[in-house]
């Protein structure tokens, strides 16, 4: 820090008496006389450039007084003061300060244009609340002027959390915290940020937890019902996490630049379908020629892949390491769930592995997943004709999604997402309809235990 030379801190001129023993008093010599006029000339420069100094006072300010400022997504930016001089000093009264708001911040009542206020007797005026857009983080500068001077103050706005986690049961929904708007629901509690990383957010500890970066696809699933463990491809490299300890492992033998499709299992860019066993850190080719491929856990445990391979349909349990083919299922279908066919014709088709045969769920299906409620009972959610519906395989009933906005998209087991940006379950046993919340981008939902919903989902706030 620099710090001003005080006039006690200045060194006494240096004369031929205060550098010689003092002497008797006597006539003044000439050295001593030129050497007083050298000091004095400094003096004389400071006395002449007082007039410039007080020229620079007179100019009117304006400055914000409690700046810099920060506020949060929706949240209320108050008290805003700014102060008003004629010259530096006088207030300046009844005087005409106009302010003009950046992007993402707004008058209480939406408008974003510039606004003129009135000062004070003491110069000042105190703003009417400010708000922050709720989406969008950045660093801002609030601008205000008079005439005669100009003001500026930074502004930094904190976008709100735009992640959360649904519990069905409990109705639990924490945000997630550290998840940054743009991010992509991909797995139970896990999101894909725009960066690029992926982040598995633990409702227990209330925090976010970096898996990777560089992430190009990934996912997360609940092995036996409760143990989080990520599948991803980072910088090219297919990898598998268990979430508690952190233990990561190199799929070996799965090409890189491959697509995690589902638990262990990534689709190659030649169409190869790998599992990859952590057990033996090796890597089964499953199929060539795939098109797509779901994973379901059957029991909580048995990675069951179903997939289409050169257009047929059909199934790999990793544990047994049995196949079947889906007979009856038309060529050229798409996996969308466990034993599950969605036809280009909208049929959507289920096949009993045990009695070898498919059965026609619906016909005009726009869209549909299957999971495994209780590990092992097959639980078909979709769309027919705009209408949201479910069907248990193992009881053979349909039920209409009562209160399910049509036209919805099934995201997970039950669960909707509405056109109007709407996330909804559907309580089959209440027959009722839950919305879980507004704005929703993206979800995913996972079935803790085998039977408690948990959707993961991101979200556009809406103050």
């Amino acid at each position: 820090m620099l710090h001003r030379r005080t006039a006690e801190s200045r060194q006494a001129p240096e004369t031929i008496e205060s550098a010689r023993p003092a002497t008797s008093a006597g006539p003044i010599s000439r050295r001593t006389i030129v050497r007083g006029v050298a000091w004095s000339v400094p003096v004389t420069a400071a006395t002449a450039a007082t007039p410039l100094a007080a020229a620079s006072v007179g100019s009117p300010t304006l400055r914000f007084v409690n700046g810099p400022y920060s506020v949060g997504g929706c949240g209320d930016l108050n008290d805003v003061t700014l102060a008003a001089t004629t010259n530096g000093t006088s207030p300046a009264a009844n005087t005409t300060v106009s302010v003009v708001l950046p992007s993402g911040l707004a008058w209480k009542d939406g408008f974003t244009g510039p606004r003129s206020f009135t000062t004070d007797p003491n110069g000042k005026v105190v703003l009417p609340a400010i708000t922050a857009s709720p989406n969008t983080t950045s660093a801002v500068s609030m601008g205000a002027s008079m005439t005669g001077a100009n003001a500026n103050a930074p502004v930094t706005v904190t976008a709100q959390v735009g992640a959360k986690i649904y519990d069905v049961v409990s109705t639990g929904n924490p945000p997630a915290t550290g998840i940054p708007l743009g991010s992509v629901a991909v797995g139970h509690g896990t999101f894909l940020n725009p960066d690029g990383s992926l982040v598995y957010f633990n409702t227990v500890a209330g925090q976010a937890i970096p898996l990777a970066t560089n992430v190009t696809s990934g996912t997360t699933v609940l092995i036996g019902g409760t143990q989080s463990y990520s599948t991803y491809v980072s910088g090219g490299v297919a990898r598998v996490q268990d979430v508690a300890t952190g233990v990561t492992i190199t799929a070996a033998g799965v090409p890189n630049g491959s697509t995690a499709v589902g638990h262990a299992t990534f689709l190659a860019a030649n169409g190869d379908l790998y599992y990859f066993n952590s057990a033996t850190n090796s890597s089964v080719l499953v199929a060539s020629g795939v098109s797509s491929a779901k994973v379901s856990l059957f029991n909580g445990t048995q990675p069951v892949l179903t997939f289409v391979a050169g257009g047929v349909a059909r199934a790999y349990n990793a544990t047994t390491g049995s196949y079947v083919t889906a007979t009856g299922v038309p060529a050229g279908t798409t996996a969308v769930g466990h034993s599950t066919f969605l036809a280009p014709d909208g049929l959507l088709y289920y096949y009993r592995a045990a009695t070898g045969t498919a059965i026609v769920v619906s016909s005009g299906v726009s869209s549909a997943t299957t999971a495994l409620y209780g590990g092992t009972d097959p639980y078909v959610t979709y769309v027919t004709t705009g209408i949201p519906a479910v069907y248990s395989v193992t009881n053979g009933t349909y039920q209409t999604a009562t209160g399910v906005p049509a036209d919805s998209v099934v995201v997970g087991h039950a669960t909707y997402l509405a056109p109007d940006g709407r996330l909804v379950y559907y309580n089959a046993g209440a027959n009722a309809p839950i919305v879980l919340d507004t704005g929703v981008t993206s979800a995913v939902v996972h079935l803790y235990g085998g039977t408690d919903p948990i959707a993961t989902y991101t979200h556009r706030l809406v103050c």
